[in-house]
């Protein structure tokens, strides 16, 4: 993973999309970075193959029920989201 924290504020930072100004070091105090240990690649994987392991099942049982919604704006997904549920419901 990418992130990195200042541990005693909380601030966070990740190395490609919002990286601090110098390598490592926070931008407000100076101090170091940490790479909490549930962000490591190792975590992210076991992760991800327990999110495939408990989704498998459920989209199995509930088939076509599953709808996919593609897109990183939650102002366009949401009213296809929207329009989905209440077609259900109606």
């Amino acid at each position: 993973g990418g992130r990195r924290v200042h541990v005693a504020s909380g601030r966070s930072y990740h190395v490609e999309w919002n990286p601090p100004k110098r390598e490592g070091i926070d931008d407000e105090t100076g101090e170091p970075l940490v790479i909490r240990p549930d962000d490591t690649e190792e975590a992210i994987k076991k992760r991800l193959q327990q999110y495939h392991d408990l989704a498998k099942p459920l989209i199995a049982h509930y088939g076509e029920k599953v709808a996919t919604f593609a897109g990183t704006e939650s102002d366009v997904i949401y009213p296809v989201m929207k329009k989905r549920v209440e077609d259900i419901l109606n």
